[in-house]
């Protein structure tokens, strides 16, 4: 059964918050953009965000999605990818523009649920969304399952990498599976800044020399700037679209 998040009761919504809370690394909730927009997300598009509930009432995992105006070709998605989609589909709201594209900005399945197939079930559930809507496009800006054991790997290298002839990252296998597109990497799809205490409290560790460094669950590099006390981190995603069938 799927519930939108207006349906969702006391209970549901703690369910939902912890599995949210516990879905990605902790360097991608140092993110401004997941600061200052995620609540408008939930509040402007309660319907675009489906939750899937088993039959004992418990949560198995939720699709993230908000409709946007696309008015770039497929080809010319920004680098910013994860960023510019959050931020596109709120100011579209805002300025009241009429959506004709659908974006997606997670699908999350919670770790006892996960290896059952429900990632695929929630793929499924966009693309109503997308159908009932006939929005021509759903465009994901995905992040792969295991990149962030090959940090130093860049996203093009990574998305050519096979195994026993089938593409390596099984998160990039489904979407195919399920009728997606690869368009290509958006290089620049989180920005996260932060200043040197943050790093080195997350890498549990004095920091005394520039260079880059491999954070915990980051798919990329972080480059730590000694003389500015800074560092910064610009995850690599890769732009996919599930086209109406």
């Amino acid at each position: 059964m799927f519930l939108d998040f207006s349906q969702l009761d006391g209970d549901l919504l703690n369910q939902y918050r912890y599995v949210f809370n516990h879905a990605f690394p902790e360097v991608i909730f140092q993110s401004e953009v997941v600061g200052s927009c995620w609540t408008k997300v939930e509040q402007y598009f309660p319907d675009f965000q489906r939750i899937l509930i088993g039959s004992a009432g418990q949560l198995i995992g939720f699709i993230n999605t908000l409709p946007l105006k696309l008015d770039v070709e497929l080809g010319n998605l920004p680098a910013e990818g994860w960023d510019w989609l959050m931020q596109k589909g709120i100011s579209d709201f805002e300025d009241g523009s009429d959506p004709n594209c659908l974006g997606g900005l997670q699908v999350v399945v919670a770790k006892e649920h996960q290896g059952k197939g429900f990632s695929k079930t929630l793929i499924v559930e966009g693309q109503r969304i997308q159908r009932q809507l006939q929005f021509r496009n759903f465009i994901i800006p995905i992040r792969p399952t295991l990149k962030h054991k090959h940090p130093k790997v860049s996203m093009l290298n990574y998305l050519k990498k096979q195994e026993n002839d089938k593409i390596y990252d099984p998160w990039i296998r489904t979407h195919v599976k399920t009728g997606a597109k690869i368009i290509g990497v958006c290089s620049k799809s989180m920005h996260i800044q932060a200043k040197l205490s943050y790093w080195e409290k997350l890498l549990d560790q004095r920091i005394t020399e520039t260079g880059d460094y491999q954070i915990p669950g980051a798919l990329n590099l972080v480059r730590i700037d000694i003389e500015t006390g800074h560092g910064e981190y610009l995850e690599e995603n890769i732009w996919i679209n599930h086209p109406l069938d």
